[in-house]
């Protein structure tokens, strides 16, 4: 009974330092999350603006920038791709 509690408290100060170690741990996850979702953020205001700027009509703005609010990732890299206007100098 004595060998029990002997590894009972050694079972108990192992989880507590599991415990400590596991409160120091850093996690770069979100710190990356952050950054790319504050660039995106960023794109996609200078999107906005660029379309707000052009030459479309009202309701072409409104749509490219609804599309750009409710679909950030994909609205952005279609409107770079197809939104934009081209000029070709050949």
């Amino acid at each position: 009974m004595a060998s029990l509690m002997n590894y009972s408290s050694i079972l108990i100060l192992l989880l507590a330092c599991v415990k400590f170690a596991a409160a120091e741990t850093y996690y770069v996850g979100p710190t990356i999350g952050g950054v790319v979702g504050l660039i995106i953020l960023i794109l996609d205001i200078i999107a906005a603006v660029e379309i707000l700027r052009s030459g479309k009509s009202m309701v072409e703005k409104l749509l490219w920038i609804l599309f750009i609010v409710f679909c950030p990732i994909i609205g952005l890299i279609v409107y770079l791709l197809c939104g934009r206007a081209r000029s070709v100098d050949l």
